[in-house]
């Protein structure tokens, strides 16, 4: 049984992908596979890359297996509601796996942005992005849909622009998936009844006008914007309105689709989408979520982890990309990323799907729907015992807690009244009792046996001392004198996999204090940790304080967007100001940003960047462009203009960003996203720019 699940795995997912460049070069891949249900199954690949570390989540799908099925499901069932975590819809969906779906109206109606459809039924028109779309057969079709539909009114038939958007400025159909009306001035609200055909698309009787002036119940409505108004005769209570589409022709035998963009994989290749979403953020190293389908009749939901440097610093576009090939993607395409990149599964032997990745909010974020996959398969009788983890690797002294459950052909938990036995072979290894199995003193390899009534495993077990790299967490802290932080260390053998440790370890400490839990007091000067684990050496250095130093802008040079427009970048002529810069600009044409432009390293662990400016009152935007340290240009806002006179402005680094930085820029931009423009001439003066450093300016001789 154990061999040809193993044997059904390794069709379903590899246990070590090579994607081409641009993926970074993997230099180590600790993946596990595990069945979710028949034809479902999960990987996690924890990569260390060239880049940095990589969080990789896959989950399988085996289109052809009669009992799987897909779905997409919307927050709360309307598409306005306050959102819900992908976790949520897959619990009370019952479904064994999912990811986050479309990018959506964040914060504010939180509606997906592009085309759903629910069991056959439309219920988001679709926008110029790509999607993906399942028929009744399971076939997966990726591409941008067009709709078009109208409303008989009479003899007169009226361009439909939209379903479900609110407040409308044409022509739009609302259905009770939309939710309740709030107030809209100048809208018409025509009340309607379904009375044959399936709606959307349907025949509707008028059963009155509503009142626009108070929120309406969720319901059928043929909303009539400012801009319609008065362009056709608005029906009676009691016409019958008809409202077509070729929506048939477009959606021809599909059960399921949702939005999302761009699309990354054409024909097994890198595809170039001119409809994005590509820049901006996107053109970074981020968290990220997708969907492919596989010529041999797979589909894969993938999430990377990412803004974590410490655990996954995220991917680009084209890497997603490299690493669908790698997994045989055919097509594929991107979903919403960052915050909402999200991966569930039911783990063998849980009751229901829960979150595997580490989203990079710190929490779940509430999305606007997902993609999910649901088990048919039937309940049976116990088929066979798990473990959890697969693998124990553990340095002697470790503990390592194991869970077991007894499942049924379809990965389900089934109650099981048999004791569950564990012997530990050889002896030597260790002991296991009340769930835990404690290393020994010396290492080895061996086998827990493990037998509950007539069914047996065999969990593998490495007692180790070859340390092959640590990670001390958290990254880089920074602590006042007299501070705390609790210190933790990760331990990984040659091939990735993590090392279990003792509870207790013998940390070291050069100015400061620390136990054998890892808790550290800092003294006044900067400190040395230091752990010896067997022949292995890890060190972490504790910064105390901070400090500032000066950064000179000698180098910098003038730049505009667009190039060669006018202002400069000059030193002040005021002989008591020597390290004094005017930033000219002259947002009076075409300018729109002008740059003193540098490239400066920055010491690792820059904490700030201040600086004193000379303001004219225009109110222009002054930014900072950083690169990190895998030379992605992050911008940021450090001051509106609005001030005449010298002021002095700080911005703090993100923790997330990868160190060491180098500064690129400080600019005058004459707009910010909605912002007015600034349309006028001015100078922007620069004086004492400083960096803020963790660490004090004076520490002890080393």
């Amino acid at each position: 049984m154990a061999l040809i699940a193993a044997v059904a795995l390794a069709a379903l997912l590899p246990h070590a992908p090579h994607p081409a460049e641009p993926f970074p070069r993997i230099l180590t891949d600790a993946e596990t596979i595990s069945e979710v249900a028949p034809g479902v199954a999960y990987g996690d690949y924890e990569m260390l890359t060239a880049d940095g570390p990589l969080s990789v989540h896959v989950v399988a799908i085996d289109l052809a297996e009669p009992t799987v099925r897909l779905g997409a499901m919307l927050a709360q069932d309307h598409l306005v509601s306050q959102g819900e975590t992908v976790s949520s819809m897959a619990r009370r969906s019952g479904a064994v796996a999912g990811v986050n779906g479309d990018y959506f109206d964040i914060n504010q109606t939180n509606e997906p942005l592009n085309i759903l459809v629910q069991n056959g039924r439309l219920e988001r028109m679709p926008s110029q992005r790509w999607a993906v779309a399942i028929d009744g057969k399971k076939t997966p079709r990726f591409a941008e849909f067009s709709i078009a539909a109208a409303a008989q009114i009479g003899t007169t038939s009226v361009p439909l622009r939209a379903i479900n958007e609110w407040p409308p400025g044409h022509v739009v159909l609302m259905t009770p998936e939309f939710g309740a009306l709030r107030p809209a001035a100048n809208v018409t609200e025509v009340h309607l009844q379904p009375v044959g055909g399936v709606p959307p698309f349907a025949t509707y009787r008028v059963t009155g006008i509503a009142d626009n002036s108070v929120a309406q119940p969720a319901g059928y409505y043929l909303s009539i914007g400012p801009t319609a108004y008065g362009t056709f005769p608005l029906p009676n209570p009691g016409d019958a309105i008809a409202i077509t589409s070729n929506a048939d022709a477009a959606l021809a035998g599909v059960e399921t689709a949702i939005g999302g963009g761009p699309l990354l994989v054409r024909g097994g290749r890198w595809y170039t989408d001119p409809d994005g979403p590509s820049g901006g953020e996107f053109a970074t190293h981020v968290p990220a979520s997708g969907v492919a389908a596989t010529s041999d009749g797979r589909l894969l939901f993938f999430q990377i982890d990412g803004r974590q440097p410490d655990r996954s610093i995220g991917v680009l576009q084209t890497q997603l990309a490299a690493l669908m090939i790698a997994f045989g993607a055919d097509t594929g395409m991107e979903f919403d990323g960052g915050g909402s990149s999200t991966i569930v599964a039911r783990l063998p032997g849980n009751p229901s799907a829960g979150v595997l990745n580490a989203p990079s909010d710190g929490t779940e974020r509430s999305v606007a729907d997902g993609f999910f996959v649901y088990s048919d398969a039937p309940n049976g009788p116990p088929a066979r015992v798990i473990a959890w983890p697969q693998t124990v690797r553990a340095f002697p002294g470790a503990n390592v807690t194991l869970r077991f459950a007894t499942i049924d052909r379809a990965d389900r938990p089934v109650s099981d009244a048999n004791a569950t036995r564990v012997v530990v072979r050889p002896g030597n290894l260790g002991r296991f009792a009340d769930g835990q199995f404690k290393a020994g003193s010396r290492a080895g390899s061996g086998v827990l046996q493990v037998r509950r009534g007539t069914m047996r495993l065999n969990v593998p077990v490495t007692v180790t001392t070859q340390i092959a790299r640590t990670r001390i967490v958290p990254l880089d802290p920074v602590l006042t004198p007299g501070g705390n932080v609790r210190l933790s260390i990760l331990a990984f053998d040659r091939e990735g996999f993590p090392i279990a440790l003792p509870p207790a370890l013998p940390w070291r400490a050069q100015n400061g204090a620390i136990d054998d839990s890892g808790n550290f007091r800092a003294g006044k000067t900067d400190a040395t940790i230091t752990l010896q684990l067997g022949s292995y050496l890890a060190t972490e250095r504790v910064m105390v304080g901070e400090h500032e130093e000066p950064l000179s802008l000698a180098s910098a040079v003038f730049a505009t967007a667009p190039r060669g427009n006018p202002g400069q970048l000059v030193p002040d002529p005021d002989p008591a100001c020597k390290e004094c810069l005017i930033l000219r600009y002259d947002f009076t044409g075409a300018e729109r940003a002008a740059y003193a432009d540098a490239s400066i390293p920055l010491p690792q662990r820059a904490l700030a960047i201040s600086a004193e400016i000379n303001g004219d009152g225009n109110g222009e935007v002054l930014r900072i462009a950083v690169n990190n340290a895998i030379n992605e240009r992050f911008m940021y806002t450090i001051a509106h203009i609005d001030w005449h006179g010298w002021r002095r402005v700080q911005f703090r680094f993100p923790s997330e960003l990868p160190q060491p930085l180098t500064f690129k820029a400080i600019y005058a931009i004459n707009r910010v996203g909605s912002e007015n423009p600034v349309t006028t001439a001015g100078a922007v003066g620069i004086r004492k720019v400083r960096l803020t450093l963790a660490g004090g300016s004076e520490q002890p001789p080393k």
